[in-house]
């Protein structure tokens, strides 16, 4: 499995129990920092933690069954391109699954300096997995999270699992 995204490490270290092995890859060195004590402390040695940004190169070690990203789209300017090229990575019939969040007023995150987009619209995210080619693309309900606002009220805000398989076509050429 690749975690993109991976900050310290809340969705890889849930997953670990039910995969062999994850690299788990960011822009942040801070944020790596923090994962890599984080298996330290834990003993844990299947994480290989990589500082990577997929918006400036393509990541060069294909070969992943799992690739997943947890609220880290809309912290990107190209979402369509690091979709595609986490789609790249993917053997044939692995899996996408990015979680998000839904479309916003801006008010998740505030004057956050690092975001780029506020929140996204379904179809719009279905269709740029459907372009990164890969099908049995999905798009559904994964969370509310309820988070207070700067003047103190508590306000919800949907969070999105879309995923995509990549598949081969009726020749075995893989889509």
């Amino acid at each position: 499995m690749l975690d993109y995204g991976a900050g310290t490490g809340l969705l890889t270290l849930n997953l670990l129990p039910r995969v062999a092995s994850v690299v788990a890859l960011d822009s942040s060195t801070g944020m790596l920092e923090k994962l890599t004590q984080k298996l330290a402390a834990a003993a844990i040695s299947n994480v290989q933690t990589r500082h990577w940004d997929l918006e400036a190169k393509p990541f060069p070690e294909p070969g992943f069954d799992l690739v997943v990203s947890s609220m880290t789209l809309h912290h990107l300017r190209n979402v369509p391109l690091v979709l595609s090229r986490l789609a790249d990575i993917l053997n044939p019939g692995g899996w996408l699954a990015v979680a998000d969040l839904d479309s916003e007023d801006g008010s998740f995150h505030g004057q956050a300096d690092d975001v780029f987009h506020h929140g996204f619209e379904r179809a719009q995210i279905a269709e740029w997995v459907g372009q990164a080619r890969l099908g049995r693309v999905s798009v559904s309900d994964a969370y509310t999270m309820s988070k207070p606002s700067s003047i103190g009220e508590v306000r919800s805000y949907g969070i999105f699992l879309a995923v995509g398989q990549k598949g081969r076509d009726l020749a075995g050429n893989t889509l």
